[in-house]
């Protein structure tokens, strides 16, 4: 795959003074024009209506993406490309984030469209750019170098991949090994990166459920929803609590079940949606976690997700002991922190209870935010007291 520019992409006004404020995302309603024997996914010189060169970039061509911008400079693409890569895996090694992380955080690490992810020596590449797609061979092969890991798995199944037409697949370029076991504080989990959701494991929320494991303790009732894998339940039920976990994968379950085993744990794993088991489950808990999927994975999707938020997070809070602890928790992008809390404030209302908020959370530190781009801080945490 070539990494030498095959024509120009010729920018109007707007889409100028954005890229030029930070934007990595070159949308086609800023697109003045295109120059050259140009296909989905080439490398282009980047320009402004006066014919001044802003930098490098990948056209895109679906959707509504135009660009996705590589860089501001005129060097060695490639070059740029290794660098980036060198420069955020030097960020999460100083991170001392134990043996799995993310690696590339999309536009906070200038990557548009690319995430890496590490599960102790597995490394998993997820893209939504098709100027990424078109040189996973050669990301692959940066990556071995820099990292020298035994598998390198292609995880491009997304729901964004979906809504643009992208193919999808789930494959391993390198190696044989898909499952690796980590560690997260004093927990250990299992990862099964192929099967799993995501890229096998949610890093997003690994001081949150530390936090968890400090704020439970011997004797602590804990209510896990939407658990996945276990990794809130874990957490609370080694600090002794005793813990119920609820989700309605049977995948999920199992796993939940073998993660026991991995720790010398037990607690109870159920398998159920989350709205039937509150329905049917009228004990009380002194912490209760609610960390659902993205319930707005589309801007058209807010208006039913935020009915959904409000309805889970009031039956929730039925469920906690007066003045116990709730953990709450929003993935959706499209929802934003202001927004999170209104839902969350109009819960306590619906459920007659009285709420304080204790703190706000957000991603683990190897998920950082770029303030031009708001949506790589999608992740919205509340812990919350609960009367």
């Amino acid at each position: 795959m070539t990494w030498s520019p095959t024509g120009e992409a010729v920018l109007a006004e707007e889409g100028a003074s954005r890229l030029r404020r930070g934007q990595r995302n070159i949308y086609v309603k800023w697109l003045s024009s295109v120059r050259g024997p140009v296909e989905k996914g080439d490398l282009v010189v980047i320009k402004d209506e006066k014919g001044d060169a802003l930098g490098l970039g990948f056209f895109e061509g679906i959707g509504a993406m135009a660009v996705r911008v590589l860089s501001t400079e005129l060097g060695d693409p490639l070059s740029i490309f290794r660098r980036r890569l060198e420069e955020s895996l030097r960020l999460r090694e100083r991170l001392k984030l134990d043996n799995f992380f993310r690696w590339v955080h999309s536009e906070a690490d200038a990557l548009p469209g690319l995430i890496i992810d590490v599960y102790d020596d597995i490394v998993v590449i997820s893209s939504t750019s098709v100027g990424m797609d078109r040189r996973i061979p050669d990301i692959s092969e940066m990556i071995r170098g820099l990292f020298r890991p035994s598998s390198i798995v292609l995880k491009n199944d997304s729901r964004p991949r979906k809504e643009v037409g992208l193919p999808l697949e789930r494959r391993v370029l390198v190696g044989e090994k898909t499952r690796a076991v980590i560690r997260e504080g004093g927990a250990l989990f299992n990862v099964d990166v192929v099967r799993g959701q995501k890229t096998g494991f949610f890093i997003d929320q690994r001081l949150n459920r530390i936090e968890i494991g400090r704020l439970a303790g011997p004797g602590d009732r804990v209510l896990d929803l939407y658990s996945y894998t276990g990794g809130f339940a874990v957490h609370a039920a080694l600090s002794g609590a005793e813990v119920v976990a609820v989700d309605e994968s049977e995948y999920a379950v199992g796993e939940m079940r073998s993660n026991m085993g991995l720790n010398s744990i037990d607690f109870v794993a159920v398998q159920s949606r989350v709205k039937e088991f509150l329905e049917r489950n009228s004990a009380v808990y002194d912490l209760v976690i609610v960390d659902p999927p993205a319930l707005a994975p589309s801007r058209d999707m807010v208006p039913r997700a935020r009915r959904t938020y409000t309805a889970v997070n009031a039956a929730a809070m039925e469920r906690v002991v007066s003045g116990g602890l709730m953990f709450t928790s929003s993935c959706s992008q499209f929802i934003t922190r202001e927004d999170f809390k209104r839902i969350v404030n109009k819960a306590a209302a619906l459920s007659n209870r009285q709420i304080t908020i204790l703190g706000e959370r957000g991603a683990s530190p190897d998920h950082p935010v770029d303030p031009v781009h708001p949506w790589t801080g999608y992740l919205k945490g509340l812990l919350l007291k609960v009367e």
